[in-house]
């Protein structure tokens, strides 16, 4: 049994779905910016970056281990699987979207669970948890610790709840939409590789934590957001003129 810590970010995005960067330039960036032993890429709806970078990690001989997965939109809100055969079609209820992901043989949990994103007409919702839901959910985890800025009072619920509740093992993790954001939020665990997470997340064995931003970092997804919402409120408007012509 190794004695060894490993460190693991379960929870990211890449331009497959609302994420910047690229498969390739995330890899290098994990490998040359960060210490962590696991990632898992967790696209929206889609497997198909996480897919890409499970290969070039492999061919490239990348100093850590990609797990499959995808943050998936139920109808009352998001749940990520991991250790995925298979992509988890939207649209499903939570316990019918827990249950595919359990039957693609991955392990199901609740990303950012007590945090409720406002609807922005003209723009897909991308951070909606499922709130206190998840207490009828066959879930193996918890995130308790969501690295996006201004999720504070959102984790401390959360950590609160893993805590009365230790049949979830608790998740610490980026959601990580630009490079800087990579490894701020990590989960550690008994030894090094993915098979080493996926045993310590069953026995409940790991932990969460989390690196400060530094303000050049802040600023970085400050442009992030502003750009997130300058390509709304462009959407938003091309849905709106044609309707109001016809209505001249």
């Amino acid at each position: 049994m190794s004695t060894r810590t490993g460190i693991a970010d379960l929870h990211m995005h890449t331009c497959h779905s609302d994420g910047v960067p690229t498969v390739r330039a995330l890899l290098d960036h994990v490998a040359l910016h960060t210490r962590l032993d696991v990632i898992a890429l967790t696209d929206h709806d889609t497997i198909a970056g996480a897919l890409e970078a499970r290969t070039l990690a492999q061919q490239a001989g990348y100093p850590f281990e990609v797990i499959v997965g995808e943050e998936v939109s139920t109808r009352q809100g998001h749940l990520v699987g991991l250790f995925l055969r298979e992509r988890i079609p939207p649209g499903l209820s939570p316990t019918e979207t827990v249950a595919a992901i359990h039957a693609a043989g991955g392990l199901a949990f609740a990303p950012h669970p007590f945090y409720h994103a406002e609807q922005i007409e003209g723009r897909p919702i991308t951070m909606e948890g499922l709130g206190r839901l998840i207490d009828d959910l066959d879930l193996d985890a918890v995130e308790t610790i969501n690295a996006t800025p201004t999720l504070g009072a959102a984790n401390r619920r959360a950590a609160r709840y893993q805590a009365a509740r230790r049949r979830l093992a608790p998740l610490g993790n980026s959601d990580g939409h630009i490079l800087a954001a990579i490894g701020k939020g990590y989960t550690t665990f008994p030894g090094s590789t993915a098979q080493d997470l996926r045993v310590a997340i069953g026995a409940g064995t790991t932990a969460a934590g989390a690196r400060p931003y530094t303000v050049p970092e802040l600023w970085a997804y400050l442009r992030f957001w502003v750009g997130q919402s300058r390509a709304a409120a462009a959407i938003s408007a091309r849905r709106w003129r044609p309707a109001a012509r016809r209505a001249l």
